[in-house]
């Protein structure tokens, strides 16, 4: 009897929720479909998605949250990301077999990301590196007091190739409610005699830091918060998860 009882809970869920998928997923209905193109557009670690039931024929949810780790947007990893969607609509389910989901219309999203310090210098690493002008060994630390950012950068100015040690000291701000910038930042540089349009330049190829303008959801950010290498993005108020609902959940 201690074996049987042994064996069964090896086969339960480990989340007990109503549906879980462990690096692949099979769709079994029009919510599996739409967990599945999420999980093919952004490669999460893990994803968990409660709905209060299926789609109408629309693809209309009344209530959908959804809870996100490590998720990949345009090159730049959110440690977390979650959001709570009140009458979104989406197109017909019977499009979402062959991958075609559009969110088109929500009549109120809630949402909350977490970025981390690490996770940004990686994407500069990887965005600003070029044959032509470019940084390297740039890096970027978040404090609560603001962001300092510290890196080599290769410019060339009359025929000449300068590598210039260009320090900066930054708040943050959220730009049309989408795009992660650096907020009046102080700049110092080794060189006294460079000329202002080669640093614009150079701050031109760091910025955004975040780009939210292609996330194929309508969500809008109003507030950037700093804390030790990490920061929090959100809306006004901040997404809960549903009381009630079918949960599907994924593990990469």
């Amino acid at each position: 009897m201690l074996a049987l009882l042994f064996l069964t809970g090896l086969c339960l869920p480990a989340w007990g929720a109503d549906f879980e998928f462990r690096g692949k997923i099979e769709p079994q209905d029009d919510v599996s479909h739409l967990l599945n193109f999420y999980v093919n557009r952004f490669t999460p670690e893990r994803l968990e998605l409660t709905v209060s039931g299926q789609p109408d024929a629309t693809g209309r949810f009344s209530d959908l949250y959804m809870d996100l780790t490590g998720v990949m947007i345009e090159g730049v990893r959110l440690d977390k990301l979650t959001f709570r969607m009140y009458g979104v609509q989406f197109n017909a389910p019977e499009n979402w077999p062959s991958g075609n989901v559009e969110c088109t219309d929500a009549l109120q999203i809630y949402a909350l990301g977490t970025i981390l310090q690490t996770d940004i210098n990686n994407s500069l690493e990887a965005k600003t590196f070029g044959d032509d002008d470019h940084w390297r060994k740039v890096s970027l630390a978040i404090t609560p007091q603001g962001l300092k950012g510290r890196g080599y950068y290769m410019a060339k100015v009359l025929f000449v190739t300068l590598d210039i040690l260009i320090e900066i000291d930054s708040g943050l701000k959220i730009v049309k409610n989408k795009e992660l910038w650096l907020d009046s930042p102080e700049v110092r540089i080794n060189r006294l005699d460079l000329p202002e349009y080669v640093t614009n330049k150079a701050l031109s190829q760091i910025q955004p830091l975040l780009d939210l303008n292609r996330f194929p959801l309508p969500m809008s950010l109003h507030k950037a918060t700093l804390e030790e290498g990490r920061a929090i993005l959100s809306t006004r108020q901040l997404p809960r998860p549903l009381e009630q609902g079918l949960t599907y959940r994924y593990e990469r």
